[in-house]
C-alpha cells in the first residue's frame, strides 16, 4: 500500500533490525551491515542509538553489548569517547559508524528510510535528522514526544512501552488530536484488543523481531504489517544468515 507520506514509497513488510543481521551476527549496527541492507533491497532500516561521553550520537544498542560484541568485555557498561568508539572493532571484523555517518549514507540513498527505537526526544533527534525528516520514523515513549515528533515532519511511531497503551489510543480515539499512524509490538498478547480499536481508528502494526518464516508467514499481512527482521534478504525472499 502507499502510505500518506512526503517520502512516497509503497510501503514495505520488512525493518532491517539494528542495521540487519550480517554473516550469523546480530545487533552489530555496524556500518557494513547497515550498507549490505541497502544493497538487499531495504526501504527501512533500524538503527540503534547512543550517545558517546562527548555527546556524540552513534549506532549502539547500549554500551554493555556493544563492549560485549568490540571483544572488550571488561568495560562492562561503560560509556566511551567518539574516539574509542571508532578504535573499536566489532566481532572483530565490523565498522562502527555514527549516526552523523548514517545521515551521510542516507542521503545517498533516497529511498531509504531509518527507523529508531532508542531516542524520541525531538530536540535531539532534530539535531540529526532534520535534513530527512520525511524519512525518519522514531518509536516514541511519551504522548508529549509523540505529538512533538508529528507537529515537526517526522513519522511518530507509539511504543507498546507506553503505560496502558490501549487507553492512550482510546484517548486519541476521543480526541482527535493527533491521528495514529503506526503502533510498535513485541507480543501477541494484545493483538485482539488492538485489533478491535484498529477496526475505528486504521493504524499500522510493526512488529520486532522475526526471523522465524513460520511466524511471519501467519501474521505478516494479517495482524501485522511490518515485520522486524534480521536475516531476511528481500533480494530473493530468503532467510540469509
Amino acid at each position: 500500500m502507499c502510505y500518506n507520506c512526503t517520502f512516497s514509497q509503497e510501503m514495505p513488510n520488512y525493518i532491517a533490525h539494528a542495521c540487519g543481521g550480517i554473516n550469523g551476527y546480530t545487533y552489530s549496527n555496524c556500518k557494513e551491515a547497515f550498507l549490505q541492507s541497502i544493497e538487499r533491497g531495504y526501504s527501512f532500516i533500524e538503527v540503534d542509538i547512543d550517545t558517546t561521553t562527548d555527546g556524540i550520537l552513534v549506532a549502539s544498542h547500549d554500551w554493555e553489548s556493544f563492549n560485549l560484541n568490540a571483544n572488550q568485555p571488561e568495560l562492562k557498561d561503560k560509556m566511551l569517547s567518539l574516539s574509542e568508539f571508532r578504535g573499536s572493532v566489532i566481532y572483530g571484523r565490523y565498522t562502527p559508524i555514527t549516526i552523523e555517518e548514517i545521515v551521510d549514507i542516507l542521503l545517498e540513498h533516497p529511498s531509504v528510510a531509518i527507523v529508531t527505537d532508542k531516542i524520541s526526544d525531538i530536540n535531539i533527534i532534530d539535531k540529526y535528522f532534520s535534513e530527512i525528516k520525511d524519512r525518519v520514523y522514531v518509536e516514541s515513549f511519551s504522548i508529549e514526544d509523540y505529538i512533538q515528533l508529528k507537529e515537526s515532519g517526522y513519522h511518530a511511531m507509539y511504543s507498546h512501552r507506553i503505560v496502558d497503551l490501549c487507553s492512550v489510543i482510546i484517548e486519541h480515539l476521543l480526541e482527535g488530536d493527533a491521528r495514529i499512524d503506526f503502533i510498535v509490538n513485541s507480543t501477541t498478547d494484545d493483538f485482539l484488543e488492538i485489533e478491535r480499536i484498529r477496526c475505528l481508528m486504521p493504524f499500522l502494526i510493526a512488529m520486532y523481531n522475526s526471523n522465524s518464516a513460520e511466524f511471519i508467514q501467519k501474521h505478516l499481512g494479517v495482524d501485522v504489517d511490518l515485520i522486524y527482521t534480521d536475516f531476511y534478504n528481500p533480494t530473493n525472499g530468503t532467510f540469509d544468515k
